[in-house]
């Protein structure tokens, strides 16, 4: 195997491609067994399961990225680690949030999320500071 410039950020990568993957084929799940192939047809169950595919494609990206740069650009690795435990760890609790209806896990999910987009953020522009 080549040598890879930014290998930590590579395996939550694989991680959240694997969830993302678990995510659509429950949205795919219900859209079956509720026959609503568009929207969510005012089905409560099915609305919860697009947010959270919703949800995780627009947040999971910029996460990556920014954990990428921060590898790339010489940061810590275990900064890089504890970056993606918390998104997996975030993005988990946030689904399971969604599908329970346990508004407590969709806050602490996005809150966990935010965490790390901002640090990310924050070490991105230090690295450039230091440039």
């Amino acid at each position: 195997m080549t040598s890879f410039a930014i290998p930590h950020t590579a395996l939550y990568a694989g991680l959240m491609g694997l969830m993302l993957v678990a995510i659509s084929a429950w949205v795919t799940y219900k859209r079956s067994g509720t026959n609503i192939w568009f929207f969510d047809g005012g089905n409560e169950t099915l609305g919860r399961a697009i947010r959270a595919q919703g949800n995780f494609i627009e947040y999971v990206p910029m996460a990556l990225l920014l954990m990428g740069i921060v590898e790339w650009s010489g940061g810590a690795i275990w900064i890089v680690n504890g970056l993606g435990m918390a998104l997996v760890a975030a993005r988990l609790i946030h689904a399971w949030g969604l599908y329970t209806r346990q508004n407590s896990g969709r806050v602490l999910g996005a809150t966990i999320t935010w965490i790390v987009l901002a640090v990310g953020a924050v070490l991105s522009l230090w690295s450039f500071a230091g440039a």
